[in-house]
């Protein structure tokens, strides 16, 4: 139930302000970020994300169970003849909890792919922020996608996207990955940190 490969497919292009460069910034005013990465590594967005599939997992075993127990009530149909007032009754009220339960699936199916493509988005903007806020401060004035995983050889489709990549060589120091990893961090609380007392007056 992962929507990140779809949004995370379209190449992320940051126009960012110019701001106070390095020399090293300033020779090429480009940067290479891997948010596919990033969000690997985004502490609060894969606790929510596993929140939304715990979830997920317990509505569908609800169901599952709901599920069992009108397949055991529909056994007592075959001791009941069939077209008798009894029959008629339990088979009509079957008939209406099996469709409220689909409704109910496809209704709980939506909310779970909305609040996931939620945070997704959420947690896009978020990143695309602080990578506008670094790209001003060291003056960069292009932030492109990269893909830094090794490419698989045996897997068509890890070629596929290695051969459609856009960026063909940067050099390692104009890789602010683990640069915008760090800053997530450093705003991300701590579990089970506690805020530091204030003194009474």
């Amino acid at each position: 139930m992962s929507l990140a490969r779809n949004l995370l497919a379209a190449a992320v292009v940051g126009f960012c302000a110019v701001g106070p460069s390095s020399p090293l910034a300033a020779q090429s005013g480009v940067c290479v970020i891997d948010v596919a990465e990033v969000f690997q590594n985004h502490p609060r967005f894969n606790q929510q994300l596993e929140n939304l599939k715990q979830q997920a997992e317990q509505f569908k075993y609800d169901l599952q169970q709901r599920g069992s127990q009108l397949q055991a009530r529909s056994e007592q149909l075959k001791n009941l003849e069939i077209g008798s007032p009894q029959y008629k009754q339990i088979e009509t009220e079957l008939a209406q909890a099996s469709a409220n339960m689909e409704v109910e699936r496809r209704g709980k199916t939506r909310e779970f792919i909305q609040a996931e493509a939620r945070l997704h988005f959420e947690t896009y903007v978020e990143v695309t922020r602080l990578i506008d806020s670094l790209c001003q401060q060291r003056g960069y004035q292009l932030a492109l996608r990269f893909d830094s995983r090794a490419t698989d050889a045996a897997n068509p489709e890890s070629i596929m996207q290695r051969v459609n990549e856009q960026v063909i060589f940067h050099s390692p120091q104009h890789d602010v990955t683990a640069e915008i990893i760090a800053m997530i961090e450093k705003q991300t609380p701590q579990v089970g940190s506690v805020p530091p007392a204030t003194e009474g007056r």
